[in-house]
Parts: C-alpha cells; sequence; structure tokens
C-alpha cells in the first residue's frame, strides 16, 4: 500500500511538472533575419503599464524560468520575460560579452533588446519605462556591459554571479549612475570573486567583484558604505554579507550580497534572490505621479 501510494505521488508530481512546462508558451518576432524567440511570465489580472523584468540567462542554460521570480512578479504585480540567447561556434545559447567562443557572433546586443522591448511592451500592454535587467552567470555578464554601453537600457540592473571583463572596464567609460545589484558567493570557481587577470578559466580576463560594484558605486557618486550580515537559508552558520553604497545625489544605490562559500549559482538556496530583486528594483519604478 506505501509502495502505491509513493508510485501514485510520482505520477501526480510528474504531471504537475509537465503542465508547468506547458504553460510556458514561446513567443517569437522578426529581429534583423533572424527570428528570435522568448517566453513570458506574466501574472492572472495583471495592471496594464505594469513593470517588465527581463532575465537573461546563463552560458548554454537550459534554464529560462525562474520560479521565485515569478512568484515575486505575483506579488508585487510585474511581468518577466524570458528572452532566448543565440548561439555561438560552439552552438552555446548566450549573450554576446567577449567569450572566445563569441567572436564570430554578428549581433548588437543592446539593439537587440530595444527591439525587444519595444516587442514585448507593446504585446503585453506592459510599461515601455519602467523595464529592468536581471541574468545570472552570461546573463549578469551583459548586465555590466550594459552599465558601460548602454547604461539607460534598462532602469536598473541586477546580476547574479556575473562578472566585469577588463576589456570592457579599460575600453569603456561609466557614464551615467544606474542602480546596480549583485549577488555572488565568494567561492565561485566560474565566476570567481577574485577576479581572473591571467585567464585561467578561458572566458576572457576579469576584473575581481569587488572592483566592478564599487566602480559603479564611484561613478553614481555614492558617499556612504553600509554592512551588515544575514545567515545563509541553507546553513546558519554561514553568513552573507551585504554591502550597501548609498548617499548618490541621484538616489541610485548599489548593493553586494556576498555568499560566503557560495558557488556558481542562482542563491535561491542562500537567499531568496527573487524577492531581493524586486525589493532592489521597486524604489526605482516611475510613477504616473513622476512622469
Amino acid at each position: 500500500m506505501t509502495r502505491l501510494f509513493t508510485l501514485l505521488c510520482v505520477v501526480v508530481l510528474s504531471l504537475s511538472m509537465s503542465a508547468q512546462k506547458q504553460d510556458r508558451p514561446k513567443y517569437s518576432f522578426n529581429y534583423a533575419d533572424t527570428v528570435r524567440t522568448y517566453g513570458m511570465y506574466v501574472p492572472q489580472n495583471l495592471a496594464k503599464g505594469a513593470p517588465l523584468v527581463v532575465y537573461t540567462h546563463g552560458y548554454g542554460s537550459k534554464t529560462r524560468w525562474r520560479p521565485d521570480l515569478n512568484a515575486a512578479a505575483d506579488k508585487y504585480g510585474f511581468a518577466v520575460c524570458y528572452p532566448d540567447g543565440m548561439p555561438d561556434s560552439r552552438g552555446k545559447d548566450g549573450w554576446k560579452v567577449g567569450y572566445p567562443p563569441q567572436e564570430s557572433m554578428q549581433i548588437d546586443e543592446a539593439d537587440f533588446f530595444r527591439k525587444l522591448l519595444d516587442e514585448v511592451c507593446a504585446r503585453f500592454n506592459l510599461s515601455r519605462e519602467n523595464v529592468f535587467s536581471a541574468g545570472m552567470s552570461n546573463g549578469g555578464d551583459l548586465c555590466y556591459q550594459f552599465t558601460y554601453t548602454d547604461p539607460e537600457l534598462f532602469r536598473a540592473y541586477a546580476s547574479v554571479a556575473g562578472l566585469t571583463f577588463e576589456c570592457t572596464y579599460l575600453n569603456n567609460m561609466l557614464t551615467v549612475p544606474v542602480p546596480f545589484l549583485e549577488i555572488h558567493g565568494n567561492a565561485d570557481k566560474t565566476s570567481m570573486w577574485q577576479g581572473d587577470h591571467e585567464n585561467a578559466g578561458g572566458w576572457g580576463a576579469y576584473i575581481p567583484v569587488p572592483l566592478a560594484v564599487a566602480s559603479i558605486a564611484y561613478n553614481n557618486r555614492c558617499t556612504k558604505l553600509t554592512t551588515d550580515t544575514i545567515a545563509s537559508k541553507a546553513d546558519p552558520n554561514r553568513m552573507i554579507t551585504r554591502y550597501v553604497y548609498s548617499g548618490a545625489p541621484s538616489g541610485m544605490d548599489v548593493v553586494v550580497y556576498e555568499i560566503d562559500g557560495g558557488a556558481h549559482s542562482w542563491a535561491n538556496k542562500d537567499l531568496d534572490t527573487g524577492e531581493i530583486i524586486w525589493q532592489f528594483f521597486a524604489p526605482y519604478v516611475k510613477k504616473e505621479s513622476d512622469k
């Protein structure tokens, strides 16, 4: 009887997961000489003109859906777009940020995202002004890249395990203030907290995470730095240090969560990642009264 009950539970769970996947329709639009695709999470009864968060996936990652970010969308009233990256010379989907196999990619990511935002906001009746960028790994790298090349593309940026490449840092100037959030494990072996000046990882040389975020805080003209600690959800003995750069004339903060012993991940085992991202974005939503 117990074995039969267990089997029934497995079947129900499998059907539930299958149904959830079927509820993730793909949309497409023509861009340049290609057809680009994206997924959407739109809460029921979402208000017209609601904000939009665009999630950019990791390099070659099959993860196109963040349940905790969708849960925050339900709770606070915004939509989430999950665009698909383009394949590089290895056939890995991603975003062009300077990885060696991406050299042959012929795409202007900023131009693509402008067209994507126009498409999605018009199609789903969302605010074209209140658009935000959140990315994991390669998607987080793209957040940093945009802060240098196209900072006003999104109202604020949130990177998880993202990097600033030396070529971007040395060949571009930060120009306008941008709100920026970074969540990063200091034991990440893929996107190393301490940077990789010698390109040991093969992604290209990149600067240390503390320098990357401090550079943005400096450009924002932040005047204060406060720190506090919170315990990991997975292990109360493992601490997470939060650094908040504030006091900028523009009011645009830079916030970093350093996860002690944290690996290369979305970090939702340690933190309420989706909730934290939206709580960071929320103050920068432009209201009708502000226009």
